[in-house]
């Protein structure tokens, strides 16, 4: 039975593609970027969470556990997983659910409604989603002629993305650092370059995340127009970037990488640079 490892759910998403929508947060990530807002979702395998804001001080945790002393030390036996599973406020757990294909088809079918009105469907996003090409495509059989986006960096390897080629709808393809800096966050431009010449023909929406100082450059920006003119592209969304996960960082007892948004002025400096280019922006502020 195919299973997918999923970290969440979200029903009537609006940002994710067309109509309203069913997202559904893969987990296990090929990239590392500093900025990223679902640290969660990095790492294939399950992961142990402790969040000190929700612990309700009932120790419950330390009686079903011998190796615990006090609810932070879960961090120290991450293999604990069923230790962290018992905790009944919520403040511990376990981030990552391996779903059947029947249970996810289950869920997402309940908005079938809701997709049919809008021309919405599901999307699949992460973490970076191709990695479970398989799983996606299994579920994709249950789902008859529901529409399907992809959300990837495309940094995947290319089999996986051929496993979807004919079936998903439409792919929202990440585009990050497009220079000599895309080590940073453990990208390789190259693959990157030969994924998305497969998606020749494909439905696509590229997206760029505005982050200072790792995306929002005038290098790397030169370098996307570069791209998008030698792929007769003409539209990008370009996406705000934020701080809220920091309390997801201190659930995994990691700190969140040092970055900043631009401010209004540099998003309208961005705008006119691309206007000039003929190409549309759409700004998703968060």
């Amino acid at each position: 039975m195919a299973r997918l490892r999923v970290t969440g759910v979200q029903c009537f998403s609006v940002h994710d593609g067309p109509g309203i929508r069913t997202t559904v947060f893969l987990k296990g990530c090929s990239l590392r970027c500093p900025w990223c807002c679902n640290p969660e979702n990095i790492k294939p395998e399950r992961e142990v969470y402790f969040r000190a804001s929700r612990c309700t001080g009932c120790l419950e945790c330390l009686k079903g556990c011998e190796f615990l002393e006090r609810p932070e030390d879960i961090f120290r036996y991450p293999e604990h997983l069923e230790c962290a599973e018992n905790c009944p406020s919520g403040a511990m757990g376990v981030y990552g659910d391996d779903l059947s294909s029947e249970e996810l088809a289950d869920l997402i079918m309940r908005d079938l409604d809701y997709y049919e009105a809008t021309g919405g469907g599901v999307t699949f996003s992460g973490g970076e989603p191709l990695l479970q090409a398989d799983g996606i495509l299994a579920l994709l059989e249950k789902l008859g002629g529901v529409h399907a986006a992809v959300e990837t960096s495309l940094h995947a390897p290319p089999e996986n993305l051929g496993v979807l080629l004919d079936r998903v709808d439409l792919f929202i393809v990440d585009v990050k650092i497009l220079t000599g800096d895309a080590a940073i966050i453990g990208g390789d431009r190259g693959l990157f370059q030969r994924n998305f010449r497969m998606l020749s023909g494909c439905d696509v929406i590229l997206r760029f995340p505005a982050v200072k100082p790792y995306t929002f450059n005038r290098e790397n920006i030169d370098k996307l127009i570069d791209f998008m003119r030698d792929n007769s592209i003409d539209e990008i969304e370009v996406l705000g970037v934020h701080r809220l996960a920091k309390e997801k960082y201190r659930s995994l007892n990691l700190e969140m990488g040092e970055f900043e948004a631009p401010d209004d002025a540099e998003i309208g400096d961005l705008r006119s640079l691309l206007e000039n280019e003929s190409i549309k922006m759409v700004y998703m502020k968060i």
